[in-house]
């Protein structure tokens, strides 16, 4: 029922439900792709999972039939209510999921990580907030094994997105510091109910071992901003008169910066390797007084 189109259609009217646009709703119902999907991460058979944005349990059932237990935070107060109930027909230990009605960005992902001893993340995050999500669950302060999401094509691009290209900017920059990551599938509309205007594309962002999650956040985050501002314009002017964490760059600091680096680039075309050299350089100035 659940993963037919149809079936699902019928049982929505007959609960009550209505999809949301503002919470970003189409759930994958293509039980094909999510077994894939699953397959293709090596998703583990026992232990605990924390799901964002289960729905009515899509993926949620596969990932219990497979062994391991789910914690799941879902914003949708008649969902959240409605996953326990939708689990005893699928027979399963009520004791396996825990669902938790809360917003993803309002979420306290370490403390919930820590909690129930969670090392994954897994979840079809909704297209106008899963930007957001995702620098939530990276600055959160637990350091998942592996981070699985389900994103609009357009967001995954700029993720994956490689220097002197269009796409490349902040999200590539900083989440590949952060994280290796790798696109696994895309994934066709028709396999949505209700089917969304655009393709999405499933990755998986695996912490990288020497990535410093504070440096990127109090850094990162800033060189990247100011050199991205306005993308046409040479770096040396982006850069002249900021401020980051206290260290002003001023004519001094660029003149310096200059024997580096080449200011006389834009933005786009520095790789993410140059960007970190750029934002260590900046941190080990000292700061204004």
């Amino acid at each position: 029922m659940l993963y037919d189109r149809h079936g699902l259609s019928e049982f929505m009217d007959l609960a009550g439900f209505r999809y949301s646009r503002a919470l970003g709703q189409n759930f994958l119902i293509n039980r094909r792709v999510m077994e894939s999907m699953l397959e293709g991460i090596a998703f583990p058979r026992e232990g605990r999972v924390i799901e964002i944005g289960p729905g009515l349990g899509h993926l949620t059932w596969l990932i219990l039939e497979r062994g391991a237990d789910v914690v799941a935070v879902e914003k949708d107060r008649w969902f959240a209510a409605w996953l326990p109930e939708l689990l005893k027909q699928f027979d399963f230990d009520p004791a396996r999921l825990r669902v938790i009605q809360q917003d993803a960005l309002e979420t306290d992902f370490r403390q919930l990580a820590e909690d129930h001893q969670a090392v994954r993340v897994i979840g079809n995050l909704p297209y106008n907030i899963s930007v957001p999500i995702l620098f939530h669950l990276a600055y959160c302060g637990f350091r998942f094994e592996q981070i699985a999401v389900m994103l609009q094509k357009e967001v995954g691009e700029r993720i994956l997105a490689h220097p002197g290209t269009k796409s490349y900017g902040r999200l590539s920059i900083v989440l590949k510091y952060l994280f290796l990551v790798k696109k696994m599938k895309t994934i066709d509309p028709g396999s949505f109910s209700p089917r969304p205007h655009v393709e999405s594309v499933f990755l998986t962002l695996e912490p990288l071992p020497g990535a410093d999650v504070e440096f990127a956040r109090l850094f990162l985050e800033r060189v990247i901003h100011i050199g991205f501002q306005h993308r046409r314009k040479k770096l040396r002017k982006q850069l002249e008169g900021a401020i980051v964490q206290r260290r002003v760059l001023d004519q001094d600091f660029l003149r310096e910066a200059g024997q580096n680096f080449n200011l006389d680039d834009r933005a786009e075309a520095w790789p993410v390797e140059t960007w970190v050299r750029f934002a260590e350089f900046v941190r080990s100035r000292p700061p204004a007084a």
